[in-house]
């Protein structure tokens, strides 16, 4: 049975509709709930950041400020040499929204940020990354399979020090991308929930700090992914994909041990009960309590591995499982779980288990426990 992995994340950061990273743990734990109208000309609902006006150049890069918002707090290890030192940048669509604003102005050519690769090369300009830069676009697994590719890159001594950054904005062609797909709740996003009727969208940028080792910060001891190559869009039906990437991550691990899961949650009806089947599978009639945090602040999409790996180490730390707001009861065709609700959750020590699933047929699965 192979070892556990052992990478500490060291330091955390976080721009959310709900404040920083602290902020947006305490209004987890009370409920809040961040979705707004977002205009007339925007027929739906979702949940904004407030990005303060720290450089006039980012006014108008949305994107690009809420990753840099989000490493305001990271502490790095000044000891290490920044040739060292890695980025690993995840984001679905990077500044497509710039790509808008371009061709409604007929600008041409496109300027070169609109590239994720270049994105996430400036960034790394900006943080004082001079190592190894990567950009992740697996859709909504991009955060998590960011974390796992920084840990990989740890594990294989390409790097001293990861930093990784998950980041999207909001645009006209996220929004109606989704709207055309009827994915997009009427209401606000209900996870697990019986009259779920769609997910809800969010923003943010989330960024964590990944060493090889123990340390005082979370512990990532496990990680796994696969990719079912079932539809387009659509998820397995039998949640076998995501099983697959959860017993990847569980391997030579006490699966007993996990006490949560901060489940991926979207609110859409394949979505949610694909992972309950899924869980089932993983756990048999023993599925540890679930949450989901896009109740909250909708589905953040390239943020959304990487915060939910930060809200999974702060459940872990402080034994706290926020509750998935907009849940009420759950559909009696689906397998049953005990989803956390109406208030916060005491959880035994353990595992905190984090999963992502995306178009495309993309699962990932994330074990982080307290140091």
């Amino acid at each position: 049975m192979p070892a556990p992995h052992n990478i500490t994340v060291t330091s955390l950061g976080a721009l959310t509709p709900l404040g920083d990273a602290a902020s947006t743990w305490r209004e987890l734990l009370a409920g809040r709930v961040a979705f707004a109208p977002v205009g007339k000309n925007r027929p739906y609902i979702a949940a904004h950041c407030e990005i303060p006006r720290r450089d006039e150049s980012l006014i108008m890069r949305r994107c690009l400020a809420l990753a840099l918002e989000a490493t305001r707090g990271l502490k790095l290890d000044q000891s290490i040499d920044a040739s060292r030192r890695a980025l690993v940048f995840a984001s679905t669509k990077g500044e497509i929204d710039q790509w808008e604003l371009q061709r409604a102005m007929r600008v041409s050519p496109m300027d070169c940020s609109v590239m994720l690769s270049e994105l996430a090369r400036e960034v790394a300009a900006r943080v004082g990354i001079a190592g190894r830069v990567l950009a992740i676009s697996t859709a909504c697994c991009s955060g998590a399979q960011a974390i796992i590719e920084a840990a990989e890159m740890l594990e294989d001594g390409d790097c001293d020090e990861a930093v990784v950054i998950g980041a999207d904005a909001l645009s006209l062609f996220i929004e109606h991308g989704f709207g055309a797909l009827q994915a997009v709740s009427k209401s606000g996003a209900r996870p697990f929930d019986a009259a779920r009727d769609g997910l809800t969208l969010g923003e943010a940028g989330a960024a964590v700090v990944l060493s090889r080792g123990s340390g005082a910060g979370g512990r990532l001891v496990g990680w796994g992914g696969s990719n079912d190559a079932n539809h387009i869009s659509g998820p397995s039906r039998d949640g076998s994909g995501l099983a697959l990437a959860v017993e990847r991550a569980l391997s030579g691990l006490d699966k007993s041990r996990v006490s949560a899961i901060c489940a991926h949650g979207t609110a859409t009806r394949f979505n949610d009960a694909m992972e309950a089947h899924a869980f089932r599978n993983v756990f048999g009639e023993s599925i540890p309590p679930v949450f989901s945090i896009k109740g909250n602040l909708g589905h953040t999409l390239g943020a959304a591995g990487v915060l939910e790996l930060i809200v999974a180490a702060q459940s872990a730390q402080q034994g706290l499982a926020p509750p998935t707001a907009g849940f009420e009861r759950q559909s009696p065709d689906e397998p049953r779980l005990d989803v956390v609700h109406m208030k916060p959750r005491s959880l035994a020590r353990g595992y905190l288990l984090s999963t992502n699933s995306g178009f495309g047929g993309m699962n990932t699965a994330l074990v982080v426990e307290a140091p």
